[in-house]
């Protein structure tokens, strides 16, 4: 294995890696060197340097044609040995050409694992290969919110599945941070920060009655393991940021770029005094403040603020690349929008091209959307004054502009759809844009009409892929057929990619495997790659049985993102909430009835499973029995609220009985195929939110029975 030897960095870990499964696959020790080996009868020339060298001028300008994410795999003779020329347009392009080419070989990476083919003698493939992705930007979130997200996973958690995002050629990863999270301290005219919380400062005990006790170490209370419980602020604030870092370390040496979230109009509620006005945010929690109302969007302690969230985050991390903007969830401050429409149509003359109440009227109009017309209108008002904030905060003080580095560049997060046609006006030199148009896929694909009117000529356009909805909670979800139709659109109308949002991880291999091929190959369907995905790591026995699977929990994921958000949003009354009259909107039942379909499928593939891969099935039928129990407790305490209703206690106290025992059926299902923290703050959070109050009623109605 021949590399250059002045190879950079990332070049020398991608001949590592190549040397680690050739011994894994064939058994064969090998060891990069600069020089060929006299006796070698076949060489791997990994990197520039080294594919140079034995290229002839055929292939070296193949390689000067790459763009700094394509690479070649290319075999051809050399010295009279077989050689296989494995490089990049750049040292994390060549890393990328030796997963592809460990690939060749029947590696499969799944989010946690690899599945390795079975043994054989060594062979060399024949490749002619060059490769550019349809989409450039891959990325992936990280931190993020909630116990069952990835806000609980220590730097042991993400190394192993930021390695694989790198097989699979996610190219970002995105810090999707909050302001009251203990990762980025300020200090402003005189006040500083002096509390942070986890998880909007909601509490998991561990108990040794809860379910599924023993997949958890013994703590007071479930935790992320790199933050210190029950820490002065300053200690769990350097904690935190020590926990960053060695996510952006990781990430950075398997060649992905950073992406830090700013929120420059939403505070931590300290600096409350510094906003006259100042209101608690709409949002879980109510942890953070906005600006008032009548707040001006050129108000110059505003100003003053939001400058040092953007100079601390940059100071605190400066080895992002980007700082996303984002816009508040829920818009509060928007009282101003004129003035602020004002400002922008004397800077950038907007009104004759794109008059303010055609904005509004579009958002007034905006169908199907979650909170209706209003929220749509609040949506752009709210927008509308955030932009000329960040006009005056970005562009007069040239605020990312840090010597000695090149700028950061900024990234226009969650801007209104009805403003993305003049955002490349008012954005910064070099600046993107990152949409989520939608909570779901589905919900996205009703209004696909959004991703042809976004200027993709003028900026590059992001969109926000749901692979796991929190506000349909913890049920199994999978969304890759939605997903596959937004990627065809993404291609169409010529956005540079997409950036995933989840909470948990565990149900998603089948459709991560789909993202991370289609960026680059446009006939990629899902179905191919599922059949190919559950043939490797389960054989051919278990592969239809899966196939319906995916098949059954799709259809119930599409009836959920229209029926059941809220559903399973894991907050207090998470269970409770169905202590109602109401019967179950049809949606949910007939996605009670797919998941049970489901899980038939997940037994019988199970039993037909080659031996090796029947932990892939196995977790499935823990997924799926999970969501079963869950609906049939539901289903028993919305019957049991009926009978109490009715004056039927006997009946009450037996039916909220019965959804106790099947959430712990559940729970305990879902327990034993746990496979990452994300699953284990699940748990944590239902012992707490479901187990914990079933047990509380049922034994209340008992009592009262």
């Amino acid at each position: 294995m021949i590399v250059g030897p002045e190879a950079a960095p990332l070049e020398l870990f991608a001949a590592a890696e190549l040397c680690r499964y050739l011994r894994l696959l064939f058994g064969l020790a090998v060891t990069p060197r600069s020089e060929v080996s006299s006796p070698a009868r076949a060489l791997f020339c990994v990197g520039l340097a080294a594919s140079r060298r034995v290229g002839a001028d055929a292939v070296v300008r193949r390689i000067g044609s790459l763009s700094d994410q394509g690479f070649l795999l290319q075999r051809l003779t050399w010295q009279s040995r077989s050689t296989l020329v494995v490089v990049g347009g750049s040292p994390r392009a060549t890393l990328w050409a030796v997963y592809a080419l460990v690939e060749r070989w029947g590696v499969h990476y799944l989010l946690h694992r690899d599945v390795l083919p079975a043994p054989s003698p060594f062979w060399l493939p024949e490749l002619d290969l060059v490769c550019e992705p349809q989409l450039r930007v891959r990325q992936w979130r990280v931190v993020n919110d909630f116990a069952m997200g990835p806000e609980s996973w220590g730097i042991e958690d993400y190394r192993p599945v930021l390695d694989q995002l790198a097989k699979l050629r996610f190219n970002r990863i995105f810090a999707n941070i909050y302001p009251y999270q203990p990762f980025l301290h300020l200090a402003v005219r005189g006040i500083e920060r002096q509390q942070a919380w986890l998880w909007y400062d909601f509490h998991y005990p561990i108990t040794d009655d809860m379910i599924g006790r023993e997949r958890f170490p013994d703590e007071g209370e479930f935790w992320n393991p790199d933050l210190p419980r029950g820490a002065s602020y300053a200690e769990l604030a350097a904690a935190g940021q020590r926990h960053l870092h060695a996510i952006m370390d990781h990430a950075r040496a398997r060649g992905m770029e950073i992406v830090l979230s700013a929120t420059v109009t939403e505070f931590p509620p300290e600096f409350a005094p510094l906003l006259p006005g100042a209101r608690k945010v709409h949002q879980l929690g109510e942890m953070t403040v906005v600006p008032g109302p009548d707040s001006r969007y050129d108000d110059p302690v505003l100003l003053a603020l939001a400058s040092e969230v953007v100079r601390a985050s940059i100071r605190t991390y400066p080895e992002i690349d980007y700082l996303a903007l984002g816009m508040p969830e829920f818009r509060q401050w928007s009282a101003a929008y004129a003035d602020a429409w004002q400002y922008l149509d004397r800077r950038y003359g907007l009104e004759p091209r794109q008059p303010l109440a055609g904005v509004l009227a579009a958002a007034q109009n905006r169908p199907e959307y979650p909170g209706g017309p209003e929220r749509a209108v609040e949506e752009v008002k709210g927008d509308i004054v955030a932009l000329a904030f960040c006009d005056r905060l970005l562009r007069d003080t040239r605020i990312l502009e840090v010597p000695g580095r090149p700028p950061v560049k900024a990234i226009y997060n969650g801007v209104a759809e009805e403003l993305l046609p003049i955002l490349p006006e008012l954005a910064l030199p070099g600046a993107e844009s990152l949409s989520i148009v939608d909570y779901t896929p589905t919900r996205v694909l009703r209004r696909r009409r959004v991703l042809a009117t976004a200027p993709t000529s003028a900026m590059p356009h992001v969109l926000i892929y749901t692979l796991h909805d929190d506000n349909v909670g913890v049920l199994p979800q999978l969304m890759t057929g939605s997903l596959h139709e937004l990627t065809i659109d993404l291609r169409r109308h010529g956005w540079a990619g997409y950036s995933t949002r989840y909470w948990l991880t565990g149900d998603h291999d089948p459709c991560v495997a789909y993202l991370a091929r289609a960026a680059w190959d446009p006939s990629t369907t899902p179905a191919e790659v599922y059949r190919r995905q559950v043939a490797a790591v389960c054989g051919t026995g278990g592969a239809d049985g899966l196939l319906e699977v995916f098949r059954q929990v799709e259809e119930a994921t599409v009836q959920l993102e229209w029926e059941g958000l809220g559903l399973t949003f894991p907050v207090p009354g998470m269970m409770l909430k169905h202590w109602t009259v109401e019967p179950l909107p049809p949606g949910v039942l007939a996605a009670h009835d797919r998941y049970r379909q489901a899980l038939a499928a997940a037994q019988g593939a199970v039993e037909r499973a080659d031996a090796r891969g029947r932990w892939y099935a196995e977790y499935w039928v823990g997924r799926l029995a999970f969501a079963v129990a869950y609906l049939d407790a539901v289903r028993a305490l919305r019957q049991a609220a009926t009978a109490a209703a009715a004056g039927d206690r006997r009946a009450a106290a037996r039916l909220a009985t019965q959804a106790l025992h099947d959430a712990v059926r559940g729970l305990a299902a879902y327990a034993r195929v746990a496979v990452d923290r994300s699953d284990l703050g699940a748990l944590a959070t239902m012992n707490e939110y479901v187990y914990r109050p079933l047990q509380a009623k049922a034994a209340e109605l008992e009592a009262v029975g």
